[in-house]
């Protein structure tokens, strides 16, 4: 039963024709977006081991299409894995952006959490590529996350790939309960080999998502890992007339369509 309401709830959730003239899904970016120094892991205790990398997950779409959900179905599962585990920051980090308060940005490496997202960096902020963004990064107050390694492109003491405005779209979770988030939750352990995973559940957003920036770059998730990060994601996104376009990583069947760049390994 539910694997059925899931499936109605995927598919009712918007509307339910497709347009396949021209397909809105141009790329999915991976942006490295930081590297973790000695300073930052002393700063976390230990739990951020020097040399983490912080990616981010872009879905790039065409102007005026949404994002709609992240989603696992039969056939079609959805994974987020890394060899080591996530690092969540243990005093204000959240499993989703919209959750990590606007407030403590500044504060330790509250910024480099781990976390899923339609949109936001965090409470008021939407996320953007570093690369597109012009405005003054935040200045963190106890003088971390200042490492300027060249594989991250621009430091984040320039630019911080966050845009301050409100309201910022919310995740809407189905099928993906508390011990699934605990991957990116603040009380996260440290055992080897985390993987997220579901054939029947979803991250969404009512009504969808549009990017900050007019590329219409929607940010899915940042993920802080020492070790080797892969995915395997489907996307549903909303066209400007109404209609849907499901987008998978393998054996796409019917009107989904089959875009190799939602699976990923970083090397």
């Amino acid at each position: 039963m539910r694997l059925l309401l899931f499936t109605f709830i995927l598919l009712s959730f918007f509307p339910s024709a497709y347009s396949q003239s021209v397909h809105g899904l141009e790329k999915i970016i991976v942006e490295k977006y930081y590297v973790s120094d000695s300073a930052d892991s002393k700063a976390s205790g230990g739990n951020l081991p020097v040399g983490s990398v912080t990616y981010r997950i872009f879905v790039d779409l065409l102007p005026a299409y949404r994002l709609q959900a992240v989603y696992g179905v039969p056939g079609h599962v959805m994974q987020i894995a890394t060899t080591t585990s996530f690092f969540n920051n243990a005093d204000d980090g959240a499993a989703i952006a919209n959750y990590i308060s606007s407030d403590k940005l500044k504060s330790n490496t509250l910024m480099v959490d781990s976390w899923l997202s339609v949109g936001a960096a965090a409470e008021n902020y939407i996320g953007m590529l570093k690369s597109d963004d012009t405005e003054k990064p935040l200045a963190n107050s106890d003088g971390l996350l200042h490492n300027a390694d060249s594989s991250t492109g621009i430091p984040l003491n320039v630019r911080d790939g966050m845009f301050q405005t409100h309201p910022v779209s919310v995740v809407t979770l189905f099928g993906i309960d508390s011990a699934m988030l605990s991957l990116f939750g603040k009380k996260n352990s440290d055992a080897k080999g985390q993987v997220f995973s579901t054939d029947n559940g979803s991250w969404a957003s009512f009504g969808g998502s549009i990017g900050v920036h007019p590329m219409n770059r929607v940010l899915i998730a940042q993920l802080t890992t020492d070790g080797e990060l892969s995915f395997q994601l489907n996307i549903q996104i909303g066209t400007p007339d109404g209609k849907v376009e499901n987008y998978v990583a393998e054996n796409p069947v019917g009107n989904e369509i089959l875009f190799p760049e939602l699976t990923f390994h970083s090397k």
